[in-house]
């Protein structure tokens, strides 16, 4: 885990390599969040985390759809081929998704069909922030919402599972 100081030591290529996996699947958000390192360099993981976070607000419509589409589905078909990345394994883990019954695991495939039918990406949710329980219930219920709500919803949970996954990486 590097310190914040050899964070600021980083090249481009480095601080790409140690956090590009921090966004699934989606290394670009680090390359062009290295650009906008303070002269001072960061001055804490939070500064870190919003520089990133500032790097997915400021992308096209178009980068933040295939962001979200980066992501797996719950339970889904990656996780049955155990090709997620060993982070959203961890995280489905944690929330007990890899522990479901075969009833739920289908139920909760149903569910992300619906959503990402309605909405057109996966549902999206800190995993390690919930419980099995709670996953059900806000699938349920964000399947009421519109599709800009679940965008931005989804951003939003995004950069959540980015600050989880910083905490993992980043030593203060």
């Amino acid at each position: 885990m590097p310190t914040l100081q050899q964070i600021n030591q980083f090249s481009p290529a480095d601080f790409s390599a140690a956090f590009g996996a921090v966004y699934e699947h989606s290394s670009w958000i680090a390359e062009r969040a290295f650009a906008s390192k303070p002269v001072a360099g960061f001055a804490s993981r939070a500064a870190v985390h919003a520089a990133l976070v500032a790097t997915v607000q400021s992308a096209s419509a178009a980068e933040k759809l295939a962001l979200l589409n980066a992501h797996p589905e719950l339970a889904g078909k990656e996780a049955a081929a155990g090709t997620l990345t060993s982070e959203s394994t961890r995280e489905q883990a944690a929330a007990g998704l890899s522990a479901m019954t075969a009833e739920d695991v289908t139920q909760l495939r149903e569910l992300n069909a619906r959503y990402r039918e309605k909405f057109g990406f996966p549902f999206i949710i800190a995993a390690r922030n919930n419980t099995q329980g709670a996953i059900f219930g806000a699938i349920k219920s964000r399947l009421l919402n519109t599709r800009d709500m679940e965008f931005n919803n989804n951003l939003m949970q995004v950069g959540e599972i980015a600050r989880l996954r910083l905490l993992d990486i980043i030593t203060e």
